[in-house]
């Protein structure tokens, strides 16, 4: 009688172990098989590309609008997924970012972006007299007004002389108009740090100082601002049209 239950218990411990062996590979398959469906449906996702183009690229993800020109820019590390890139020719970039509120220029180089596409815009009367044409350099300043309204470019004075001496090339014959309209439009930047905006203002604050400056600024004699500026313009209307 004893030998007989020894064995009827020995048999149900292996037969339960059976069941929860079995239990749990039926289990465990069962997972297994669910994964290999489940990752066999998922198609994997293109490897980014890093660009290197003249034309502008519109990340349609995030609204980012990126430059890799490579004249422009020496490190071209812009890496959109192909699926998310799109191509904007830069002549049209200005407008259509201005319009749209959900696109942006690279926050790290829209200043540099922002100079071309307003340099660009710069209309040469005579190169030979050094001339530019009014109008155009209206629309220039407007578009650098725009840019130095972003905190990005708030701090970058570069932007800021630009707008100076096209203000002053606009005012030819009326310095102290010229400085009365550089002051308002520094005066209402976003720049960081009351002692850093009231240093660069301080340039241009006394009427003696900014007249010399303007004279040299508007100067045709030596030409030696106009001359830069015209390369500056030719050398950004080369690279806005390339495209």
């Amino acid at each position: 009688m004893g030998i007989h239950r020894r064995q009827f218990l020995s048999l149900a411990v292996k037969t339960i172990g059976a069941a929860g062996l079995l239990k749990v590979y039926s289990f465990g398959s069962g997972i297994s098989f669910a994964d290999e469906a489940g990752k066999a449906k998922v198609a994997p996702s293109p490897a980014p590309k890093v660009w290197s183009s003249k034309k502008m690229i519109v990340n349609t993800n995030s609204g980012v609008v990126h430059w890799p020109h490579p004249k422009v820019f020496k490190i071209t590390t812009y890496s959109v997924a192909p699926h998310n890139a799109k191509e904007l020719k830069v002549d049209d970039s200005y407008k259509k970012v201005s319009k749209d509120p959900k696109l942006r220029f690279d926050k790290s180089k829209s200043g540099a972006i922002y100079e071309h596409l307003a340099l660009s815009e710069i209309e040469i009367e005579d190169e030979e007299t050094l001339s530019f044409n009014n109008g155009s350099i209206n629309e220039s300043i407007e578009i650098l007004k725009i840019a130095v309204s972003e905190p990005g470019n708030a701090n970058n004075w570069r932007l800021y002389d630009l707008i100076a001496r096209l203000v002053s090339l606009q005012n030819e014959e009326n310095p102290e108009k010229a400085r009365v309209q550089i002051v308002e439009i520094m005066s209402k930047s976003k720049v960081s740090g009351e002692r850093t905006k009231r240093d660069n203002l301080s340039k241009i604050s006394d009427k003696k100082e900014f007249e010399k400056w303007h004279a040299k600024t508007v100067d045709k004699t030596n030409g030696d601002y106009r001359k830069k500026l015209t390369n500056r313009v030719n050398s950004s209307k080369k690279l806005t049209n390339e495209t």
